[in-house]
């Protein structure tokens, strides 16, 4: 036996006795490896010769069903190391490890059908970014080669803490086929290693942490800062101190202070709080995420914002994931103590809700931002700028993106990418908060006694779901918006000047993240029963109405995805009811002939909120049906007219990453899923036709129509406004359709919050006046396009006669007053 088998024996007992660890594997590895005919062909390349190392990622190898690392790995009666060490290859004059690359690179020459994966495996105990070098001092500690009293105080203070990380494994086989089985070969391959070594560290644990006093510091002596402060002295007429201390004042009230030792005991406190709060936190696109920090790419996360969970929560996860929490941009309301300083530690850095005639405090702020970017740091903002009250994605505020766009006109080094994530839930724990707030009760200031009382009422909040959706790289994102971008880079220190194309094209890009979001939004029982329910006469259904209509739901999303990230629910009608019911959302009421599910007054209007989490999701399909119904038999040409016409208007309102284009495909995969579910059946001329109207295949059809009614009724407001108001401004046709939807809302019994928001209406017609069905005549005035004619007719045939009459009569009483 060597002396490092015998070691290892000795300490096998202490280290597993004194050691905890996660474990994170490329879904990949498995994959491949198994379906390799050579499965036991595994090579694990890790950092560190540590012992204590081998016998850590022994056990997570078993527990994997990995090799293990200690069996010798023999090719054709050739016996070769299991687990290749980088430490003995720091130097060139070190042949050690670069000996084993090549001796296996040369095995893959004689053998064509060897394939051995290599699987780097990194060990990072207590997961520390480490402290940058203070003035005077020289001393690096190698964190992942430690000397042996290290190692061991390593092993009693934080081996209740390793992240066992695998990575995706190379295969040899590829890489000689390529290039071949030289000495260079093998050189590039443990220089490769190396870099793919230090990446990883910096994805896991982040760059090195700076003292917050050290921050301040370098920040007020930079020349963006030093300018910014002077021109604070001229235009305010202050002293160059007065103003000085105003810009210290500034970074104090936002920089964070972040703590990897608070983080790790905040693992522990959420890990016990989510088991008790949460059946379980459903997540997707995780690798995606790790590939991109590992890739180098500095990642911001713009997340929706549904709850003060989101801060907790995407943390949290992406902790799990086995990277480093980011700094997060939170309201400077959430400043207060205690929360505040935890906050602060956790990785928050506070902003204030405007910025706007205070020079000095956007520059401060600016600076801080582009520091954390430079640095390497992972950044999440909300770029809604507050948690939605209606359930649906706000319109995006777009200062943080274009800061962040800034940032690469700074001289930005590293791949930028934003990464839009979608953050749902099956309760949302302020949303009775939310209803008052929207019945015009002024929102309370948060403050400690709030989080007590919240804390105070904790209950089982379901599932919780995150998905990180496609990521925008912002060089590549640049590149095709402003080719010329580069143009506008400027390395010196100095903040440059704002080009004329920024704001068009962050625009764009906040456009992009919010579809992006959506693109990745998710399905659950609660939001699916809403649905459902909120479309049905007096929101009550039969117990078996309701679950079929949710099977139709999650069939229809299954056999025609909304994107490629969405999320739809693998159960069945029945388990998702099951599921729903568990939340005390619905009302059961049973009689002889079975049981009825409803909401109820206020009930209702709160489940619009979940209801609206993915309409988007479904609006498309329930036109359709809507049009069907509406017409009985029909051409499919009619139908792609009316979803390219009303297209700009659900971009606008839903934030649908679908294109005019796209409708055309879309529509026939919808009318071919509908065919196939006998709710509609095809011609002898090729036209469709819907099915009996006593059928049950009617009702679903029906059923699935009455989702799009709202948002349909909205249209119909707008155009009837603009055929029958006459020449109005603005202002005025803003206020009429806000009246006439209110209207519409208690003739009707539309208790959705949103029906009658202000800024969606105005929004809508804005959209209008940009497609050119809203035209500007000499006085100013907004007056409609001829084609606005037809398109009213259409939508008014898609609506109940009830609901066409009330809008009408109503245009025509406010014409008469």
């Amino acid at each position: 036996m060597s002396w490092r088998g015998f070691v290892a024996k000795v300490m096998y007992w202490p280290v597993r006795w004194l050691t905890r660890f996660e474990v994170i594997f490329d879904e990949t590895i498995s994959a491949e490896t198994a379906a390799d005919t050579g499965a036991q062909h595994v090579v694990y390349v890790m950092r560190s010769t540590s012992v204590t190392d081998l016998l850590v990622a022994q056990r997570a190898l078993r527990d994997a069903g990995l090799p293990d690392p200690t069996d010798p790995l023999l090719i054709n009666g050739t016996e070769h190391a299991r687990v290749m060490y980088l430490e003995q290859a720091k130097a060139d004059t070190s042949e050690a490890a670069i000996e084993e690359f090549l001796q296996l690179l040369e095995s893959h020459e004689k053998e064509s059908k060897l394939n051995v994966q290599l699987v780097p495996l990194g060990l990072f105990w207590g997961r520390k970014a480490g402290q940058e070098l203070r003035e005077g001092n020289t001393m690096v500690a190698d964190l992942d080669n430690p000397g042996r009293w290290r190692k061991f105080w390593l092993v009693v203070f934080s081996g209740r803490n390793i992240l066992v990380r695998g990575s995706r494994p190379v295969s040899l086989r590829r890489m000689t086929d390529q290039h071949g089985s030289s000495r260079r070969i093998a050189h590039k391959l443990a220089r490769v290693a190396r870099v793919h070594f230090v990446r990883l560290r910096h994805a896991v644990a982040g760059p090195k942490v700076a003292h917050r006093d050290r921050v301040i510091k370098e920040l007020l002596a930079s020349a963006a800062l030093q300018k910014a402060i002077a021109d604070e002295v001229k235009s305010k007429k202050i002293s160059p101190e007065k103003a000085h201390q105003r810009a210290y004042d500034y970074l104090d009230e936002i920089a964070a202070k972040y703590s990897d030792t608070l983080v790790r005991m905040l693992d522990r406190f959420m890990g016990w709080m989510w088991s008790r709060i949460y059946n379980g936190i459903h997540v997707e696109g995780g690798e995606r995420i790790r590939g991109l920090a590992q890739a180098g790419h500095e990642v911001i996360y713009v997340p929706c914002h549904r709850s003060h969970m989101d801060y907790l929560l995407l943390s949290y996860v992406i902790y799990k994931e086995g990277l480093v929490p980011p700094h997060i941009a939170a309201g400077v309301n959430l400043d207060f103590f205690p929360a505040g300083p935890l906050f602060r530690r956790g990785g928050a850095f506070f902003i204030r809700r405007s910025f706007k005639g205070n020079k000095l405090y956007s520059a401060v702020f600016r600076e801080y931002l582009n520091r954390l970017f430079q640095k390497g740091y992972p950044v999440e903002y909300f770029t809604e700028g507050g948690r939605s009250r209606t359930g649906r994605l706000l319109s995006p505020k777009t200062g943080m993106i274009a800061m962040t766009i800034q940032g690469m006109l700074r001289g930005q080094q590293r791949p930028m990418s934003i990464v839009p994530v979608y953050i749902g839930y099956e309760h949302v724990m302020e949303v009775g908060t939310y209803l008052k707030e929207l019945k015009g009760k002024s929102k309370e200031k948060e403050s400690v006694w709030k989080v007590i009382s919240s804390l105070r009422h904790l209950r089982n909040f379901g599932q919780g779901f995150v998905t990180f959706g496609a990521p925008i790289n912002v060089g590549q994102t640049l590149d095709k918006l402003t080719p010329n971008w580069r143009d506008s880079i400027t390395h010196g220190a100095e903040e440059p000047e704002r080009p004329k194309w920024l704001t068009p094209t962050v625009n764009l890009v906040a456009e992009q993240i919010m579809q992006r979001i959506n693109d990745a939004a998710g399905m659950n029982s609660v939001n699916l029963s809403a649905l459902a329910l909120l479309s049905a006469e007096h929101h009550t259904l039969s117990r078996e109405e309701l679950v079929a209509q949710l099977d139709v739901y999650t069939k229809l999303l299954r056999d025609v995805p909304y994107s490629k990230d969405a999320y739809v629910p693998a159960e069945s009608g029945e388990e998702l009811w099951q599921l729903a019911k568990r939340h005390d959302k619905f009302t059961v009421v049973a009689d002889t002939m079975g049981e009825m599910i409803r909401l109820d007054g206020t009930s209702a209007i709160a489940m619009t909120y979940y209801r609206n989490n993915i309409m988007h999701m479904v609006i498309v399909p329930a036109i359709v049906a809507a049009f069907a119904c509406a017409h009985h038999r029909f051409e499919i040409a009619d139908v792609v007219k009316l979803l390219e016409q009303v297209q700009p208007l659900l971009k606008e309102e839903l934030f649908i990453s679908h294109t005019r284009e796209d409708m055309k495909l879309w529509t026939q995969a919808i009318v071919d899923h509908m065919q196939t579910e006998r709710m509609l059946t095809e011609t002898e001329d090729g036209s469709y036709a819907t099915t009996a109207r006593d059928s049950s295949a009617y009702f679903k059809l029906e059923l699935l129509a009455r989702a799009a009614g709202e948002t349909l009724q909205r249209y119909a407001i707008l155009f009837e406004l603009l055929q029958q108001g006459g020449p109005e401004s603005r202002a005025q046709l803003e206020q009429a359709s806000v009246e006439l939807a209110e209207r519409l809302s208690a003739m009707h019994g539309v208790n959705a919050p949103e029906f009658f928001d202000k800024k969606l209406l105005s929004a809508l017609i804005s959209t209008l006046k940009r497609q050119d069905l809203i035209e500007v005549n000499s006085e100013g005035n907004f007056v409609a396009h001829a084609d606005v004619g037809e398109l009213s007719d259409t939508i008014d045939r898609l609506l109940e006669p009830a609901v066409v009459q009330t809008i009408r009569q109503s245009v025509q009483r406010r014409l008469q007053d």
